[in-house]
């Protein structure tokens, strides 16, 4: 057998050559969700295993506010950060004769002189080198310096996926934060106006409100709406929604989302038509969920159809499955806008007066919501001007294994006062949340001032204590755990009322010794019902 021409491998280190190749080419798929320092050791120990040396070290900033990082890897060891001084020492000195990048340079090391290449790792801010030696008299040969380079390239454009990976959950950190800030700001203001609308109702007894305070109620909680529906897309896009399941009566619940929006229908003149079984329909999910679902399609139907126009609601069911469709005789859906219905912030052609409101992101809740009950929701549209259509399909539950949780709350019975402790830093949500409690025949006692509030509790000894997250001096969670250690959960319940609603917010609330923890602006009913729970556990 002839042996191979100068130059030219032979059949064997060509094949191992391009296994090693294709080994290194395959490192990319291992970058995903790894960082930087990660990165780099695995780059270099499989420049390692292709490539003979005695050493690898790198030296590279790896995020914008760091210091560079560096790894030292000697004789198939990682070296710690005292021998690695000397080593780095030794590579600032190599630096400062500006060695060309790629080519072979005797060099002295810490050890011995070794034959050492550099090669970059990019330039500027993010810029930085590695190193390879060995005192091996033929390193590299030019196939070795080849795939040295390809490891240097590869870890290279890993390190850019790493940093723009960082830089990317960074902005998405930030914009958590300032969403939640911003839910917490806007439903501090909500609390006290929606709070002194529903008193001045229960004080004029069922009387009807003027429309100017028709007008205030309807548009602060279109606002609230919109609020939740912004913060629910981003636990949606992150993956934190979280749903709380059980036995549901979707039969009731539709009546209720009906019920709800009876005031926009009425508003703008609909004709309601409903065809909706008696027999109760079980489906096996989170009410609140579902009650969003069907709440952002009756009002988009309410929105989008011109006034004095036809809406219908239509439950079918079988043996698997509950179907609800909401039909429209309203503008219609584009065919252009279809393939992006249900993505976010879409909305088709908006006009410049905003006519018809919303965020574009009402369909995208309804899908996601509907999916994560392992149910499809579909559209259905002739055109522009032909009405719509949507069906939303529930797995149906034959037998509910367990009574549902009723989503009434019953009355606080009269002469059931208990003495409650509210705290919060703005008076109007302060002032107003204790003239509803002594409506209710409460022995209320309010307080802005959290070391305030803590006197108050040994004297006065609330059953239940209602407290403001974001309190100055001392946060709401300080708070809890200070009344937690005074009083024991038999004797004082604790119920959180912030603003601050995120999955995290709730976590917090739980560790810190709240025993509920509502949403700005609240329900009277949902408030009503954290009193009576307190009563439920004395009982």
């Amino acid at each position: 057998m002839n042996p191979p021409a100068p130059g030219r491998l032979s059949g064997s280190a060509a094949d191992r050559s391009i296994r090693d190749l294709m080994g290194l080419l395959a490192l990319p798929a291992l970058w995903a969700g790894r960082d930087g320092q990660t990165i780099l050791q695995i780059t270099i120990e499989a420049a390692e295993r292709i490539v003979p040396m005695r050493f690898a070290m790198a030296n590279v900033k790896l995020l914008p506010d760091a210091p560079s990082h560096c790894v030292l890897r000697l004789d198939g060891q990682y070296i710690d950060a005292v021998e690695r001084a000397e080593w780095e020492a030794a590579a600032r000195g190599w630096e400062q004769t500006r060695l060309p990048d790629g080519r072979v340079h005797e060099l002295s090391t810490p050890r011995q002189p070794m034959r050492v290449v550099r090669l970059s790792m990019g330039y500027g801010r993010f810029g930085g080198n590695i190193w390879f030696g060995s005192d091996h008299v033929g390193f590299p040969s030019e196939p070795q310096l080849a795939f040295l380079r390809a490891a240097a390239s590869l870890a290279t454009t890993g390190l850019q996926t790493a940093r723009a990976d960082y830089e990317r959950e960074q902005a998405s950190r930030a914009k958590d934060e300032f969403l939640a800030m911003l839910g917490h700001e806007l439903r501090n203001p909500l609390a006290p106006i929606i709070t002194v609308l529903d008193l001045v109702k229960l004080r004029g007894k069922d009387q009807e409100l003027p429309r100017e305070y028709q007008i205030i109620e309807r548009q602060a909680k279109h606002l609230s709406r919109l609020l939740d529906d912004l913060l629910d897309v981003t636990r949606i896009i992150r993956g934190k929604v979280e749903l709380k399941p059980e036995p549901l009566d979707l039969t009731n619940l539709l009546h209720r989302a009906v019920e709800a929006a009876g005031t926009l229908f009425e508003e703008r003149g609909h004709v309601l038509t409903m065809r909706i079984p008696e027999r109760a329909a079980w489906v096996f999910g989170d009410p609140t969920r579902l009650m969003q679902v069907f709440a952002n399609l009756l009002s988009n139907a309410a929105k989008y159809t011109d006034r004095g126009g036809q809406i219908d609601i239509e439950m079918e069911t079988n043996d698997q499955h509950v179907s609800i469709t909401v039909r429209d005789n309203g503008s219609g859906i584009s065919p252009t806008l279809f393939p992006n219905l249900f993505k976010i912030f879409e909305q088709g052609a908006a006009t410049i007066d905003r006519g018809k409101g919303g965020l574009g992101i009402g369909l995208a809740l309804v899908k996601s919501f509907v999916e994560l009950h392992e149910g499809s929701v579909t559209a259905q549209s002739e055109g522009i001007g032909c009405g719509s259509a949507f069906t939303v399909s529930l797995p149906r539950l034959s037998q509910p294994n367990e009574n549902p949780t009723q989503m009434d709350v019953a009355p606080t019975p009269a002469g059931s006062s208990v003495r409650v402790l509210v705290v919060d830093d703005n008076i109007d949500a302060l002032e107003s949340l204790r003239d509803y409690l002594v409506h209710r025949g409460h022995d209320v006692v309010a307080t802005s001032e959290p070391l305030q509030a803590l006197k108050i509790a040994e004297r006065f000894r609330p059953h239940v204590a209602v407290m403001d997250i974001g309190l100055p001096g001392m946060d709401g969670y300080a708070l809890a755990t200070a009344m937690r250690a005074s009083f024991p959960v038999e004797q004082l319940r604790l119920v959180a009322l912030t603003g601050y609603g995120q999955t995290r917010d709730f976590e917090r609330s739980k560790a810190a010794g709240f025993d509920t923890h509502l949403v700005k602006p609240v329900s009277l009913e949902a408030l009503d019902a954290a009193l009576a729970a307190h009563r439920q556990v004395m009982a």
